[in-house]
């Protein structure tokens, strides 16, 4: 009686256990999508923050810059699902263009038909002129956004590939 009771226990521990964990059949861990994990921003000083902290610069931070004009057109399009755009520089001095994400789906959507890549987190996406910019934040916690095939295959075995929330995207933490 003692053994079965005991039994019982043991297994509604090990149920709950697994249900707190979010396994799922495969043993894998439940995920609500590929962008679990990376830092989300509310405001554009968020972003900011974000990419100080990921030991990258971006400053100064401007709505607009004359003659910086890269992605201006798609911030004003609603298919874009861009919340905001603005420009800073990187450690290098080189222009930085810094999106604020309403809608990733959409986002993700425009940029399947335009084959272009971003660093992103969460709701934020950044397009830097330098080489060494993605790499820095990918080594320290953002991932590349790239909907072009040809990215895909340039990843190097051992880094990581998501799928995106649109057909042909994908994240990794290899600067694609």
């Amino acid at each position: 009686m003692r053994l079965t009771k005991a039994l019982a226990t043991g297994a509604v521990v090990l149920s709950a256990l697994v249900t707190l964990t979010g396994c799922g059949d495969d043993g894998t861990a439940a995920s609500d999508g590929p962008l679990d994990g990376l830092p989300k921003a509310n405001t554009m000083a968020d972003v900011q923050k974000a990419i100080i902290e990921r030991g990258e610069d971006c400053s100064p931070l401007e709505k607009s810059r004359e003659g910086k004009t890269y992605m201006k057109d798609e911030a004003e399009d609603p298919a874009w699902g861009i919340k905001e755009r603005a420009v800073c520089f990187d450690k290098g001095g080189n222009p930085v263009t810094v999106l604020l994400i309403g809608d990733m789906t959409k986002f993700q959507e425009s940029l399947a038909k335009d084959g272009s890549s971003f660093t992103i987190g969460q709701n934020f996406a950044l397009a830097g002129e330098s080489s060494n910019f993605g790499a820095t934040l990918n080594q320290n916690g953002l991932r590349t956004l790239s909907c072009d095939p040809d990215d895909r295959k340039d990843v190097p075995s051992g880094y990581e590939i998501h799928e995106g929330q649109v057909k042909g995207c994908f994240t990794t933490n290899y600067d694609a």
